[in-house]
């Protein structure tokens, strides 16, 4: 088992990046931990003492509780719902969400548009190698080429939970304006047809993919850039996704922030998991569309990606 993995700072803010990775290997009786936290961006304050904090610090909090908290568990722990390795994920994201709120957001003092805060993705490595605990929050994202398909594990908390946690879009019509998102290359207009239905109206998929993508206010569809579910605003048990699933030898788990992905399609990014050093290709590809304006995937944001090959 070997792990790799490269952030790059946003073009945005190149002196900084807010997202952080975090590689416990493990050894012959501890179990591997990996991590990928993304620092939420777009909310900051300075304090009197004029230090200024960004999602770096609330990202970097994250990290040292999940260290302090996931090291060291047993190589054979249970992935099963419910176990050992889920019940620590979840404690651990809890206790991470605690103190960003207490120590970074003055136990909620700070104004919403001030408070800091961050999504995760935590892949335990379980029962000797043989399956993976998968705990999310957020739209970090966890991947796996396995037999040469490739897959994500837990489902994003962005704009299209939040409608259809709404009722306002159905399960299938979901799915396919998700398909699209994460296939679509940035200058092809994708095939696209049929029809969904959005807060009980019928529209061509052709044109409602784009407004998930944009945004539409009239249609109270947020932009691309929300989630639904983060650690540290509120003061409220952040309620992570889990799934497992069995690996075996020559599977290759990627972990991975939503500057990669939204800058290259699922496409680009299985074309590039085959290489040594995957992940710097990864990142050093999705850095160079996010300065490319004439690309739609084309999305200023901090860029990080861990590959794992089992």
């Amino acid at each position: 088992m070997s792990a790799h993995y490269a952030s790059i700072a946003s073009v945005d803010h190149p002196e900084r990046c807010e997202d952080t990775t975090l590689v416990y290997p493990g050894d012959a009786t501890t179990a591997p931990v990996y991590v990928v936290i993304d620092g939420m961006g777009g909310h900051q304050y300075q304090t009197a003492e004029g230090t200024l904090i960004t999602g770096r610090e609330a990202a970097q909090a994250v990290r040292e509780v999940l260290l302090e908290d996931l090291a060291r568990l047993p190589h054979d722990v249970s992935a099963d719902p419910g176990g050992m390795a889920e019940q620590k994920a979840i404690a651990a994201l809890t206790r991470a969400s605690h103190r960003i709120y207490e120590y970074l957001n003055g136990q909620g003092e700070r104004a919403l548009t001030e408070r800091v805060g961050a999504v995760a993705t935590v892949v335990i490595v379980c029962e000797d190698g043989k399956r993976l605990l998968v705990a999310q929050v957020g739209d970090t994202r966890a991947y796996v080429l396995s037999g040469g398909e490739f897959f994500q594990i837990c489902e994003d908390e962005d704009n299209v939970a939040y409608l259809l946690q709404a009722g306002l879009l159905n399960d299938d019509d979901a799915y396919r304006i998700t398909q699209i998102l994460n296939t679509f290359d940035g200058v092809h207009e994708p095939d696209a047809p049929g029809t969904v239905m959005i807060r009980g109206q019928t529209y061509d998929l052709y044109i409602a993919w784009r407004w998930f993508w944009d945004g539409n206010g009239a249609l109270g569809i947020p932009g691309g850039n929300i989630v639904v579910n983060a650690l540290g605003i509120s003061e409220d048990k952040p309620m992570p996704e889990t799934s497992r699933m069995e690996i075996t030898a020559g599977d290759v788990l990627l972990l991975a922030s939503d500057g990669l992905y939204k800058n290259l399609s699922e496409a680009e990014i299985t074309a590039l998991l085959p290489h040594e050093e995957a992940a710097t290709h990864l990142a050093d590809s999705a850095f160079a569309r996010s300065k490319e304006a004439a690309n739609r995937r084309s999305t200023p944001d901090d860029i990080s990606a861990m590959v794992v090959r089992f």
